[in-house]
């Protein structure tokens, strides 16, 4: 907190505003985001109120959505001047641009506010519109005013006091620095909370459009191997814009996650606004890319973003249909591997992925229930910790069907014609099964993250193991 401040400001009844400076977030986007979540369909709704001004969209989402007021991220720092504000007897009054049922509601569990006054169906109080307000209920006296953004500037530039709060430092150079004033939660680089939020090192999964093509041995072929890298670009921005969207529908259950809760749109840390163009942006310039690869690839790199909204929305609510989900996400990342390359993707390679990755999503649900400390549900799955006996036989089970497929793949017609010497790949078998028996150990001693598929990117002997299977690879070519 940094502050300049006069003996004459103190007794000044405080106007706060609300989005980006009492919470971190924004309660509009937040309600389109549950909104949404309920009922995708919503969109078109969105769009008919929008068309009314943004007051009456307001409105009608008060009237729809009641929003978890108790997760909501705060600015900590300025909440708790707030509160030694209070204590004191100083006058506070929350004005926002949130619709006034909502900010009623948010107001009163906090106990800190004379009042509280917002936007109604005709008028949306920002910028000069809070203005004029705050100068009639103030009549024309002297005021303190608590804002983050450049909305803000001209009631900053009326009032007698200046409180900036998760306010960047470029903002903060617009308002005269000779009125008291006051920074509180100085924000930081939103640059590095985005880059964060699309998750680049859950890229390496797509590192699976490779294998069909190795597997043919083709990889030093450079047309098909340029053609797998634009594949393996669509899939990381498709994947980045998708984790996006999870995490906007899933704020509310992932405030109440033990891990989940600092992510950046989750914690507050980046906009929402932000995530929804980035997203949209990025989901845009894959498809752009994709039209430079076959037809096939586009189809399926468009099926597999269906697949992933289906499961933002629904399927990952479903038992076990969740985990059948993922498996085939997996598997569909093969497939366009093998249609960018122009390589055949086998129904072994295709049935051994099923397997495999059904295997490791139900060992990841028995982390997050072993990490869990909520009684009931997982926040947005359907599974209860009574379930985690029922997964973790499932999913030993789908390991182990994994390596088997990879035997009966070894006396396969296809690896008698693609091998010198197939039966060198039994060793494979067994590291495969080492790896796999060492996730599952791990997990039980509560030594594995939630994400057990990026084992290999984080275990020095996993790393080692999968590097002596391509070496065994080789040999047996």
């Amino acid at each position: 907190m940094t502050e300049y401040r006069s003996k004459k400001s103190e007794g000044l009844p405080l106007f706060v505003d609300l989005d980006g400076t009492l919470i971190k977030t924004d309660l509009m986007f937040e309600s389109i985001c549950v909104l949404l979540k309920r009922n995708p369909f919503s969109l078109i709704m969105l769009a008919i109120w929008l068309v009314k001004g943004k007051a009456y969209l307001k409105a009608r989402l008060a009237e729809r959505v009641h929003l978890n007021i108790s997760n909501m991220p705060f600015n900590a720092e300025f909440l708790d001047f707030l509160g030694d504000e209070e204590r004191r007897g100083r006058q506070l009054i929350l004005i926002s641009a949130a619709n006034n049922r909502a900010l009623k509601k948010f107001a009163e569990p906090l106990k800190l506010f004379a009042t509280c006054v917002g936007s109604d169906e005709q008028i949306n109080l920002k910028a000069r519109a809070k203005l004029q307000r705050i100068e009639e209920i103030n009549r024309g006296k002297p005021f303190s005013y608590a804002g983050n953004a450049r909305a803000d500037v001209p009631i900053w530039e009326a009032a007698a006091e200046v409180i900036r709060v998760n306010c960047s430092r470029s903002l903060a150079r617009h308002i005269s620095d000779t009125k008291p004033s006051r920074d509180f939660d100085l924000s930081d680089s939103r640059i590095r909370f985005l880059w964060k939020a699309v998750r680049p090192h859950q890229w390496a999964k797509n590192g699976l459009l490779f294998i069909p093509l190795a597997l043919a041995h083709q990889i030093t072929d450079i047309h098909r191997l340029l053609h797998t890298c634009v594949g393996f670009i669509c899939f990381c921005l498709v994947a980045s814009s998708v984790y996006l969207s999870n995490d906007l529908l899933d704020l509310e259950s992932d405030r109440l996650h033990s891990t989940k809760k600092t992510r950046p749109l989750a914690a507050g840390n980046l906009p929402i606004q932000t995530g929804i163009v980035t997203a949209i942006m990025l989901l845009l310039a894959a498809f752009t890319l994709a039209h430079l690869q076959p037809r096939e690839f586009v189809v399926t790199l468009f099926g597999y973003w269906v697949l992933t909204v289906l499961y933002s929305v629904l399927l990952k609510r479903l038992f076990l249909l969740d985990l059948v989900t993922l498996a085939s996400l997996y598997s569909l990342r093969l497939e366009a591997g093998a249609q960018a390359s122009g390589v055949n993707a086998s129904v072994w390679l295709l049935g051994f992925s099923m397997a495999l990755f059904f295997g490791l999503a139900a060992l990841k649900r028995v982390i997050e229930l072993s990490k869990s400390n909520h009684a009931g549900e997982l926040p947005g799955r359907p599974y209860k910790h009574s379930d985690s006996t029922f997964l973790g036989a499932q999913g030993m089970l789908a390991c182990a069907f994994s390596v088997l497929i990879f035997i009966f793949y070894i006396y396969a017609e296809e690896s008698q014609s693609l091998y010198r010497f197939p039966e060198m790949l039994w060793p494979i078998a067994g590291l495969l099964g080492g790896v796999l028996f060492r996730a599952w150990w791990l997990a039980r001693q509560g030594e594995l993250n939630e994400d057990p598929v990026l084992l290999a990117v984080s275990d020095r002997t996993s790393q080692i193991a999968i590097a002596l299977m391509f070496l065994v690879l080789w040999l047996a070519i």
